[in-house]
């Protein structure tokens, strides 16, 4: 009997310690200015966990691009940090842009913004391949 206590003992501890999550989901929707002469829209979908003082999660979605006109998926990863009422945060990953060339392009932003509630205002700045980003994100979470 002592050798099973000892087998579940890491696993019950592992379990306590685990990051709780932070909300179920959060759907997203922002737009911006693409220096590559067009505008850049999406509509995504993040799950975010608390990691001691800051959320981590992806956010992936659908992106619709002008100019000419392509649509695509985005997928990041974002980092958050709250600050009361305020919030600071970081995305990277790619953004697949079906009708342009090249298909698979870099995307990095960071931001901020005013969290009142399950919901986040904020703007944003950054990069996708090619050009700079200056835009603004509503973010709602379920």
């Amino acid at each position: 009997m002592p050798r099973i206590t000892w087998a579940v003992a890491p696993v019950a501890l592992l379990v306590w310690l685990a990051p709780a999550p932070a909300r179920a989901f959060e759907i997203s929707g922002g737009a911006a200015y693409w220096t590559e002469n067009s505008s850049a829209f999406s509509v995504t979908l993040g799950k975010f966990w608390d990691l001691g003082g800051f959320q981590l999660g992806p956010r992936v979605g659908f992106a619709y691009v002008t100019s000419p006109n392509s649509s695509g998926v985005p997928a990041d990863l974002v980092a958050r940090l709250g600050l009361g009422i305020i919030y600071l945060e970081g995305q990277a990953g790619a953004w697949f842009l079906f009708a342009r060339d090249p298909v698979v392009r870099f995307h990095a932003t960071g931001g901020g913004g005013l969290e009142l509630g399950p919901v986040r205002v904020g703007v944003e700045a950054g990069y996708l391949h090619d050009g700079a980003l200056l835009g603004a994100r509503v973010s709602l979470s379920l």
